[in-house]
């Protein structure tokens, strides 16, 4: 399974339903044997939530932590390669957006190299992980067992990696995916014709396709 492979090679979770709204201290199901759940009956969507149903947290507290959240800034991601390889295999389970609407319509589309590069993180800082950690304290040791349920087995969003998109396209149906993007708002960065095969490469236009989670049971900030 690829998200199992992706998680061994990178200690990192692939995102197979990558979503633009994804940010950091949203809450994630229990992923260790399966894909993440970004919605369960039962789990606030983000931590700052969870602080509002426990009365930590006013409305307008909320709002200024999930700005700071979806603020922080993109630094350039440390791996040992500078390129990630998905399996092709995978590509159409990914159902990130902007390769969704390729596969979509070029149904023919024949891709030989699926890769994202120019990797960057967007990281929860020392600051709000420490006001979270605070929040979770106090949890802790007034209102825990009201949310123990909820909370036991959820994960917490902390970083977040972007890529630049690399598809490999035998030359052959290189013409089809032309056409698309002739006619599409959706445009490539760049466009490389080799031989036998052409790759095109496409913004990641703020969609994550990784994350690292932390469990909120032991969160240390």
């Amino acid at each position: 399974m690829e998200i199992r492979k992706f998680r061994t090679a990178y200690d990192l979770e692939l995102i197979p339903a990558s979503h633009e709204g994804i940010t950091l201290g949203d809450l994630v199901w229990d992923s260790m044997f399966g894909p993440p759940e970004f919605t369960r009956k039962g789990m606030p969507n983000t931590i700052y939530t969870a602080f509002v149903d426990a009365g930590l947290i006013d409305q307008e507290a909320w709002q200024m932590f999930r700005d700071e959240s979806r603020n922080a800034g993109l630094s350039q991601a440390h791996f040992a390669t500078r390129t990630i390889d998905v399996d092709v295999e995978f590509v159409n389970e990914f159902r990130h957006p902007k390769i969704g609407v390729i596969t979509g319509e070029v149904k023919m589309l024949k891709i030989s190299k699926f890769t994202f590069g120019d990797l960057q993180v967007r990281r929860m800082d020392d600051l709000l992980r420490i006001k979270i950690d605070r929040f979770l304290e106090q949890m802790k040791a007034t209102r825990w067992n009201a949310y123990d349920g909820s909370i036991r087995r959820v994960f917490m969003i902390t970083e977040l990696y972007y890529g630049t998109i690399k598809l490999v396209v035998e030359k052959q149906y290189s013409a089809a995916l032309d056409s698309f993007l002739e006619k599409s708002i959706l445009k490539a960065l760049s466009r490389s014709e080799g031989s036998f095969a052409t790759e095109y490469e496409f913004s990641h236009d703020n969609v994550p396709f990784a994350m690292r989670i932390e469990r909120v049971r032991n969160f240390n900030g």
